[in-house]
């Protein structure tokens, strides 16, 4: 092959290929100058380009605020200020000891509700005392609760604002109290000062106060029994806001609300703020979850009733009830991964005494006890009750 035909072998492709080149080469110029505009744009036009961020942030926020509660209704649609701000700080709560001896024991936790200061009444204070002292503590351990209801309802309580009753519960050696919906019924100043006088834990996990911005109250406690440590959760009913007589006390001169009980049209509010403190306490090292309502089952509204907080949530293993007045000794729930939670309920006026045992071999049987089994009175203590009681009438 001649020479001219090599070079032409060389050549050749190099006219084939210098278009292409040039036309990647093309385009790559086009792109910079494409981009080049855009900044220059950009940069020319920034004022605008705040201004279009700036409307559509405000588009956003009117969206948001259109679909979100009314912010002026108070109780179906809780106004959003009201709720507080979530935070991941540890709660630090009480661990109390009921360690009475080293062996394995049973527990067993007696409770009253309802009692409408109505201290004489029925079985009346002491001789639940009487039982709760003399309890065979070596056998068991014991522990007394309240579940509210118990500073109106008598001419003694209406005369010293429920302070007869705080002084009476203080010296009965109540271990744990939760507020009741009609605790809040001389207004919520002399609220405080009689829960500043209970020498009984304090527990309420739903009451938050909008204008400390702060939950006055521990959401629970945890005792520890031997090994076993359980955490008493208190809620108070949301129907709290719907007694005629207590209604204006939660709201001031500005129709401001001044306690948030974490109700709304669903209760899913109520629901949340329940778990959340069974999966703090669970957290923090609670082997069981008693719950102590102040909620009631029935007559209630439903989305606030017992058995829809239940069914609502999990890991609560047993209920202790009030608000309703029911007696309830036998009762079971399903919570919301289908497990049976155990209920007690012991009617009002101290018509019974409630008892949750919870045995070694981890059972736990909700019952109520009647005359026939605290049929005994602690004669020192009636002496003291009535001595309170005179004072006020």
């Amino acid at each position: 092959m001649k020479s001219g035909t090599w070079r032409a072998c060389y050549i050749l492709p190099l006219f084939y290929t210098i278009p292409h080149l040039y036309g990647i080469f093309y385009h790559f110029l086009h792109f910079c100058q494409a981009f080049f505009y855009y900044f220059l744009h950009l940069w020319y036009n920034q004022n605008m380009f705040k201004n279009k961020l700036k409307i559509a942030v405000f588009t956003l926020a009117c969206l948001l605020l259109a679909c979100s509660s009314n912010e002026n209704s108070t109780l179906n649609h809780p106004p959003k200020k009201l709720a507080p701000k979530k935070s991941k700080a540890k709660i630090e709560n009480l661990v109390i000891d009921r360690d009475y001896g080293e062996d394995e024991k049973d527990i067993v936790v007696f409770s009253t509700n309802d009692s409408l200061s109505a201290f004489n009444d029925n079985l009346g204070v002491a001789a639940v005392k009487y039982y709760f002292d003399h309890f065979d503590r070596n056998e068991n351990y014991a522990t007394l609760v309240d579940i509210g209801n118990f500073s109106v309802g008598t001419e003694e309580a209406e005369n010293s604002k429920g302070k007869s009753a705080i002084e009476i519960m203080n010296e009965a050696g109540y271990d744990i109290v939760v507020p009741g919906s009609l605790e809040f019924s001389y207004g919520i100043e002399t609220f405080y000062e009689n829960m500043k006088m209970l020498k009984s834990n304090i527990v309420c996990c739903n009451i938050y106060d909008t204008k400390k911005k702060a939950f006055p109250f521990l959401p629970y406690v945890i005792y520890k029994y031997g090994e076993l440590k359980i955490a008493y959760v208190g809620v108070t009913s949301p129907e709290a806001l719907l007694i005629k007589d207590n209604y204006e006390n939660f709201f001031d001169e500005n129709n401001e609300q001044l306690i948030y009980f974490f109700e709304d049209e669903t209760g899913d509010a109520l629901y949340k703020q329940i778990q959340t403190a069974v999966d703090t306490a669970k957290a923090e090292g609670a082997d069981k979850v008693i719950l102590l309502a102040h909620l009631g089952m029935e007559g209630i509204t439903e989305r606030w009733s017992t058995i829809r907080v239940i069914a609502n949530t999990k890991d609560i293993d047993a209920v202790i009830d009030g608000h309703s007045m029911e007696v309830l000794d036998n009762g079971l729930m399903v919570n919301k991964v289908g497990a049976f939670i155990p209920l007690v309920q012991a009617g009002s006026r101290f018509k019974y005494l409630g008892a949750m045992n919870i045995t070694k071999e981890d059972y736990i049987y909700p019952a109520v006890m009647k005359e026939r089994s605290v049929n005994k009175k602690d004669e020192k203590f009636q002496m003291r009750v009535d001595e309170i009681l005179a004072k006020y009438k």
